[in-house]
């Protein structure tokens, strides 16, 4: 009789305890399922991609805006080869790291044009 008091009572002391880690695993799964955190969740998510689509079109505007300024300066002949500068043994840096001299544009500003 002991016995089964023993085991009984062990039983039901797993069974409360796992009721309780139940208990908190719903109360835990129910908050974040909330209507209120989905919507933030989902809120959150659109103002990052927001956010991401307007930093892509400032960059390809800033891209166009430099690619028109060295189009323009090698119309207007404001362009120089660097090649014609260095000898060929010469190494280009930019920010310290070698650079192929052939990816490299060097543009003269106005007032630079006007003094020579």
């Amino acid at each position: 009789m002991m016995r089964r008091l023993g085991w009984f009572i062990t039983g039901a002391a797993a069974g409360a305890g796992a009721m309780r880690v139940a208990k908190r695993r719903v109360r835990t799964v129910a908050r974040r399922l909330s209507p209120r955190r989905v919507q933030d969740q989902v809120l959150s998510g659109v103002r990052s991609r927001v956010d991401a689509v307007g930093d892509a079109v400032r960059e390809g505007r800033a891209a166009k805006s430099n690619r028109e300024r060295a189009l323009r300066a090698r119309l207007d002949g404001r362009v120089e080869r660097i090649d014609e500068r260095l000898a060929p043994e010469d190494t280009v840096l930019l920010d310290g790291e070698p650079v192929d001299r052939d990816r490299l544009i060097v543009v003269r500003s106005d007032a630079d044009q006007r003094v020579r």
